[in-house]
């Protein structure tokens, strides 16, 4: 079993933002059916909740998105601990996500490379594995 899959709860404190303060709470949990890893991530920030989903093969194979300013995206496992995803408009990367879990699967962190109307924007993330999430 991938290490990746499970339920996770933010830990703001131990996150950085380019752009902004990290959100107050989040939640995010990777599961896999039928062939596809799910995406489902929730978070608040300054009082508003946020939402998305998503979902695709492991192996890399671009699926079209239904997001506006996203033609495309990939999911690709890398290993056990690693899993990446990528969205594409046009020819331009505009988001790029890598998902690594600590040996022990109790904390994942979680880096994303975001198109910014000024250049790119970068988030790091740690989550730590809630408890029977696995």
């Amino acid at each position: 079993m991938s290490a990746w899959l499970g339920e996770w709860r933010l830990i703001p404190e131990l996150s950085h933002y380019d752009a902004g303060d990290p959100p107050d709470s989040g939640r995010y949990r990777i599961s896999v059916a039928d062939g596809l890893v799910r995406f489902d991530v929730e978070w608040s920030a300054e009082g508003e909740d946020h939402s998305v989903s998503f979902s695709g093969p492991p192996d890399g194979t671009p699926v079209s998105a239904a997001t506006s300013g996203v033609d495309s995206f990939t999911v690709t496992a890398v290993d056990d601990s690693t899993l990446d995803s990528e969205a594409v408009a046009g020819s331009r990367r505009v988001a790029w996500a890598r998902r690594r879990v600590s040996a022990d699967g109790t904390l994942m962190s979680v880096i994303q490379r975001l198109a910014g109307p000024d250049g790119e924007v970068t988030v790091f993330q740690v989550y730590r594995r809630k408890e029977g999430g696995a």
